[in-house]
């Protein structure tokens, strides 16, 4: 990882030399120097990552590396974000300016003194590399992580498995699919994390009865991260053909091989299996030898979905479920229990009750259950299962062995693919050990994070950072390391995602081994540059006297584990020490006084600044001095005074406002021209024409009055906010409930809206020719229509989610007609307090996936249409009442009607 870190550097640097030559001047030399001394231990830095597992010598040579390397950028960045105060035009500027040469010249020497230091620091690091013997250390170390890890992970067709389990479907689907092909080549792909069965699935296909029937030769190769080509082809050549051919064969020049190899899967049907392909380059060096027109096929098995697409984007691609509870039971009870007659009943229903606890535990994983079996069935008395229980990750991870030495345990296999990742995809990785077990993720906020700490580097022209933090993710879920929670139904875009508790072992340990965070719960007192303070479940209130930071702290983050506790810090925070922060997140937070301290201007490197759910009251003017804040939340409970200096902020990209503004507030906003995202832009507190300036915003949330002069200046919006994709438009029902009004032109003049959510009371909804053709999610509250929105919605050609809240329908009867909502995948109706009836009729919503019905109390029963509904997976009843969901219980006379469906779900129903 230190390897992405100094690359960051290298490239600032870079970056500093071309865009401020003028404040440069006179140590521009140094800054080269430094620059050009990165650069050349970073050729050192990939090898010695790999082999800093196995040598302390190396670990803290790469440590010293990383920590210069964070020291020169924190300086350099101080020093610009100094000399950029001063700039400036204008007589009195021009006087200043002469006025501070002298200074300048001194803080120029003294900046000068301070980049030879570190450059001279990493001179003797460099030395130190045959004076400590840090390279012997890593020549040593011929075998390499990967090379050993590989050893003991290659896979061999005639090892077979025994014990299967939740594997039967898959496998049936699997073979039917293989052996229904035609004349062309096609590629099956298995796809998954780490131990989640891949290999042991390809057997099973490999061996099965009707595969063997229908292909001729069989072929099984183990390709690995550092495969070669020659091998590969040569152990493919080696399987097809006869004994006695192989000494020719290994004789044969690499066109040859080729040649010869792409001539046999031609004429004879051929099944080859490739297993454990990390990478789209390792499949473009291999596929050349495999024919279109043939009747063989290729199984390949990866942890990376990118390649499986890659290689066949209309191939069938396979990924491999976790195992549920009573699987992972089932599997453990196999490989622990079986065939241990000898064991005591009542022994054997007690480790059972223990047994089932700890395979929960293994997070549905078949090697960890499977690692875990192999532990269980060589301990047999209640005590020694207990003591298992009690340990169950060190156990499950490293096979009870502290020192890992048993041969490939599960911490083993999933480390290989974080060794696998790019050096700046390890950074991204590494983060989510600040997140506590089992913890949903907000994906736009860790993005946000990683952009903060200059995690993100643009790599292409119309591409913002976002963007590139969003590929990022997908990357890593791609690769099987992150595991989606919630995706955008719009979009696509991943919007929550969590680790697998094992993986999250494994950054954990790889976090801990970079000094990259630490996580604190009781103790607080910091070492690292980067904490995550964690509250525990189910405490009501976290009291924190005094927080004893590392100066060198470059994010610091608050998370509850659960909604409803807080936290509150009684002493001051003091910040002064905390200079380096990029990142301040204090969501939840109940600070002592309603008001941060005014050294928070003292923070000047501070990009992600978050006060969201606090109770701060008053914001210090001091905000103003953080010119490099890209993301500003000021959700806070209740009321906040801002003072006017927002607009010094002029790299801002993301702002949220409050909900509620103290009255003394008036904000200029004129200046944020970088702006993204800004929720609950306030009107009476802002000028609206500010957001004319704004013309980079993809989402705007905006209050304002029923005056039709504030609809005429957000409709005007349209000619300059070409990339706005998402608008919500709030008119609030206090102090008094605002006239009906008519929004056609506004809805209209937004052209490509992907999303519209609006919170106000309309004249009548607008014809479906006046919304966005692009128009995918739709949300109304309080709109009061009278008339059944239906009739136009259903007409709207890309509508995915819909959802009517509280007063948006006043009406009684709902109507779906036939090819209706030919897209929606997500319905939501709650608090339609009037609503008696609703329709479906045959051909409505038919790619409908989920229905929330919530507090329609009037409504008699499920519309009789919902049995029509074949791809519905979730259906939730809230707040209705015991009559209506006595009728789609089980056994009740409306249950016909969502037999079909997978999952539904009752709520607050039996009051």
């Amino acid at each position: 990882m230190a390897e992405a870190i100094v690359s960051v550097t290298v490239q600032k640097l870079g970056e500093f030399l071309l865009e401020e030559p003028l404040f440069l001047f006179g140590i521009s030399d140094q800054v080269k120097q430094l620059q050009d001394e990165l650069k050349r231990l970073r050729c050192f830095l990939k090898d010695a990552d790999e082999k800093q597992r196995k040598s302390e010598r190396v670990r803290n040579w790469i440590a010293e590396i990383r920590e210069a390397a964070y020291d020169a950028e924190d300086l350099l960045e101080a020093f610009f974000l100094k000399a950029e105060s001063k700039k400036g035009k204008g007589i009195k500027k021009v006087c200043r300016r002469l006025a501070c040469i002298m200074n300048e010249a001194v803080s120029l020497h003294s900046v000068g003194s301070e980049i030879r230091e570190i450059t001279t620091r990493l001179t003797k690091i460099a030395a130190s590399m045959k004076d400590y013997g840090i390279k012997e250390a890593m020549d040593g170390e011929r075998l390499s992580l990967f090379d050993s890890l590989r050893e003991q992970r290659q896979s061999f067709s005639y090892a077979d498995e025994h014990n299967l389990v939740g594997l039967e479907q898959s496998l049936e689907k699997l073979v039917n699919d293989l052996v229904s092909g035609g004349e062309k080549l096609r590629v099956m792909s298995i796809c998954g994390m780490g131990g989640l069965g891949k290999t042991t699935l390809a057997k099973q296909v490999f061996h099965h009865s009707i595969v063997r029937r229908h292909f001729d030769r069989f072929a099984w190769v183990y390709v690995s991260q550092e495969f070669r080509r020659r091998h590969v082809w040569q152990e493919i050549l080696l399987s097809l053909s006869y004994k006695d051919e192989n000494q020719r064969i290994l004789g044969l020049r690499d066109e040859q091989l080729g040649e010869e190899l792409h001539r046999f899967l031609k004429r004879t049907k051929c099944l080859i299996v490739l297993d454990d392909i990390w990478g789209t380059d390792a499949w473009d060096g291999l596929k050349h030898v495999f024919p279109h027109e043939t009747g063989s096929n290729i199984i390949l098995t990866t942890r990376n979905k990118e390649v499986a697409l890659y290689a066949d984007p209309r191939g069938v691609l396979h990924e491999p479920r976790l195992l549920t509870h009573e699987e992972s039971w089932e599997l453990l009870e196999k490989i622990s229990l079986q065939g241990r007659d000898n064991l005591e009943p009542m022994l054997v229903k007690k480790l059972e009750e223990i047994g089932k606890q700890m395979a929960i535990r293994c997070g549905g994983l078949p090697l960890a259950i499977t690692v875990l079996g192999g532990l269980l069935a060589m301990k047999n008395t209640l005590n020694q299962w207990q003591r298992v229980q009690e340990n169950i990750t060190p156990y499950v991870s490293n096979g009870g062995s502290s020192n890992g030495s048993k041969s490939m345990m599960v911490a083993d296999v999933l480390s290989l693919s974080y060794e696998d990742l790019p050096p700046h995809l390890k950074q991204c990785f590494l983060y989510f050990a600040h997140y506590p077990e089992d913890f949903e993720v907000h994906v736009g906020t860790l993005v946000s994070y990683w952009i903060a700490e200059g995690l993100v580097m643009p790599v292409e022209a119309g591409m913002t950072v976002e963007d590139i933090g969003q590929d990022y993710l997908e990357e890593l879920v791609k690769r099987s390391i992150v595991m989606v929670g919630k995706r955008d139904i719009v979009t696509s875009e991943v919007m929550t995602c969590r680790m697998h508790d094992l993986m999250r072992e494994v950054c954990l340990q790889k976090a801990e081994q970079e000094s990259f965070v630490q996580v604190l719960s009781v103790s607080l007192t910091n070492t690292s540059r980067r904490v995550s303070v964690q509250v525990h479940v189910g405490a009501e209130e976290h009291r924190i006297e005094r927080l004893y930071m590392n100066p060198q702290c470059r994010s610091l983050v608050y998370l509850m584990k659960n909604q409803g506790s807080q936290w509150t810090l009684l002493g001051k925070i003091s910040l002064r020490k905390m200079k380096l922060l990029r990142v301040l997140d204090l969501e939840g937070a109940q600070i002592k006084g309603g008001k941060l301290p005014d050294d928070v201007g003292d923070l000047i490197h501070l990009r992600n600044l978050s006060l969201r759910l606090t109770n701060v009251k008053e914001l210090t003017s001091c905000i103003g001095n953080l010119t490099l804040m890209i993301t500003l939340d000021l959700f806070v409970k209740g009321r906040l005074y801002i003072p006017d200096v927002i607009w010094k902020l002029k790299r801002l990209r993301h702002l949220c406002m409050p909900s509620e503004l103290d009255p003394r507030t008036k904000l200029n906003l004129s200046t944020l021209r970088n702006l993204q995202q800004l929720w609950d832009f306030p009107v009476g507190q802002c000028n609206p024409r500010d957001l004319l300036a704004m013309t980079s915003l993809r989402r705007l949330s905006i209050n304002l009055s029923s005056q039709n002069t504030d609809f005429e200046v957000v409709s005007s919006l349209s000619r300059v906010l070409k990339r706005l994709r998402g608008l919500t438009i709030n008119v609030p029902c206090e102090p008094m409930p605002p006239p009906p009004v008519d929004v056609t032109q506004l809805v209209s003049a937004f052209a490509d809206l992907s999303e519209l959510e609006l919170f106000l009371k309309l004249e009548k909804l607008p014809g479906e020719q006046s919304f966005s053709s692009d128009l995918g999610a739709l949300r109304l509250w309080q709109c009061g229509l009278v008339d059944d929105p239906f009739l136009v919605l259903e007409k709207l050609p890309n509508l995915k989610i819909l959802q009517l809240f509280e007063g948006s329908f006043v009406g009684s009867e709902l109507h779906c007609s036939v090819n209706g909502f030919p897209q929606l995948h997500s319905l939501t109706l709650s608090q339609l307090e009037n609503l008696e009836e609703w329709v479906v009729e045959d051909g409505a919503m038919m790619r409908l996936v989920s229905l929330e019905l919530k507090c329609c109390k009037k409504l008699k029963s499920v519309p009789e249409g919902t049995r029509f509904l074949k791809n519905l997976q979730e259906v939730e009843i809230g707040n209705m009442t015991k009559a209506f969901k006595d009728k789609l219980a089980s056994g009740g006379e409306d249950f016909y009607k969502i037999q079909h469906v997978p999952c539904v779900v009752f709520e607050y129903c039996d009051l």
